[in-house]
């Protein structure tokens, strides 16, 4: 099965994969799925996969400018 473009530029990350792009566990993951925080996701066929620009969304909206 070939990937698409879709997923060429954006990969979808299942929940141990993207947990390990923003450095927390998979566990922790779960918890938030469960309690409505932590990033954007989406299910497919039953699976959850989260969307590489959405983590970086979700990243970059903790990010604290600081005075130099």
């Amino acid at each position: 099965m070939r990937a698409s473009t879709t997923e060429l530029i954006d990969p979808a990350f299942d929940t141990a994969q993207a947990a390990h792009y923003i450095g927390y566990s998979k566990s922790t993951l779960e918890w938030w799925r469960t309690d409505g925080r932590g990033p954007r996701y989406y299910k497919a066929a039953g699976r959850v996969r989260y969307r590489k620009s959405h983590l970086d969304e979700w990243l970059a909206r903790g990010l604290v400018e600081t005075r130099g």
